[in-house]
C-alpha cells in the first residue's frame, strides 16, 4: 500500500540553498518537495496553490523579517501547515518572534541532512520539541517583557500623581520644546516653569528634568499614548 508523502516547500532567496535542501529533503522517501520559493510574497502564494504540510522558512529575505511576516500571514490562512525557521545564528530577538509568528520550531542552516529531514516529520507528526536552548530564550524573552510592562506600568502610576499641567509640560520636554517656547506656549514666568519641573522631578522620583524624560521615554509610555490617541482618532 502506497502512503501518501509529506509536502514540503522550502523558502529561501538563495537559489544555491534551495536546491540544497531540496536534494537533502528529497533522499527521505517519507517526503516530496511540492515547491520552492526565494521570498516572502512567493512562499505566500505558492502556499495558497500546492498546500505544503510543511514549509522550511528562512527569515531575512527581501527584508530582514520577512520569513517571519509571511509565517504570520500563511498561518492566518491555512493554519494547519507546520512551519519551520530555517536561520544562520541563533538570535533570541529573531527566535522568539518566529515563534510569536505560531513557527513551530527551527532549524540552523548548517544543520545535517539527516537533522533537517528529521525536524520536519518532527513537525509534521507534531513531535517538534521545545529543546532546552529554545526553551531558556523564550524564558528570557518573557522575563524581559516582564519587566517592561511592569516598568510601564509604574511609569504610568507615577505619571497620573502628575496636574494636567505637570503632564504638558512633560510631554512638551518629550517633543524636544525648549524651556523658553515652552513658556511662551503656556504663557508663564521661567520662574513658574522651573518651580513645576521640580514637582515633576520630585513625584517622578528621580534626579533631574532630563532624568525624569528618559525615564519616561524608555517605558514606552509616549509611544503608548500614541498609539491610543491614534486609535482614538479611527473610532471617530
Amino acid at each position: 500500500m502506497k502512503t501518501e508523502k509529506i509536502k514540503v516547500m522550502v523558502v529561501d532567496d538563495m537559489v544555491s540553498l534551495c536546491r540544497k535542501y531540496e536534494a537533502a529533503l528529497s533522499q527521505e522517501e517519507e517526503l516530496e518537495v511540492v515547491a520552492i520559493a526565494n521570498d516572502g510574497y512567493q512562499a505566500i502564494m505558492k502556499s495558497a496553490v500546492m498546500r505544503p504540510d510543511v514549509i522550511l522558512m528562512d527569515i531575512e529575505m527581501e527584508s530582514k523579517y520577512a520569513g517571519i511576516s509571511a509565517t504570520r500571514q500563511i498561518l492566518q490562512e491555512f493554519p494547519s501547515i507546520k512551519i519551520v525557521i530555517l536561520t544562520v545564528y541563533e538570535e533570541d530577538e529573531m527566535i522568539y518572534a518566529a515563534f510569536q509568528a505560531g513557527a513551530c520550531d527551527y532549524i540552523l542552516k548548517t544543520a545535517s541532512a539527516a537533522a533537517m529531514v528529521q525536524c520536519v516529520k518532527d513537525a509534521y507528526y507534531e513531535k517538534s520539541i521545545l529543546r532546552p536552548q529554545v526553551a531558556k530564550k523564550l524564558r528570557r524573552e518573557f522575563k524581559r517583557i516582564k519587566n517592561n510592562e511592569e516598568s510601564l506600568l509604574y511609569t504610568i502610576y507615577l505619571v497620573q500623581l502628575l496636574t494636567d499641567t505637570e503632564r504638558d509640560i512633560l510631554s512638551a520636554l518629550h517633543e524636544g520644546k525648549g524651556q523658553k517656547d515652552i513658556c511662551k506656549e503656556r504663557f508663564i514666568e521661567q520662574a513658574t516653569l522651573k518651580t513645576h519641573m521640580r514637582n515633576i522631578v520630585k513625584k517622578m522620583k528621580c534626579r533631574s528634568i532630563e532624568d525624569v524624560v528618559e525615564k519616561v521615554e524608555q517605558s514606552g509610555f509616549f509611544y503608548y499614548m500614541d498609539k491610543i490617541r491614534e486609535k482614538s482618532k479611527d473610532i471617530l
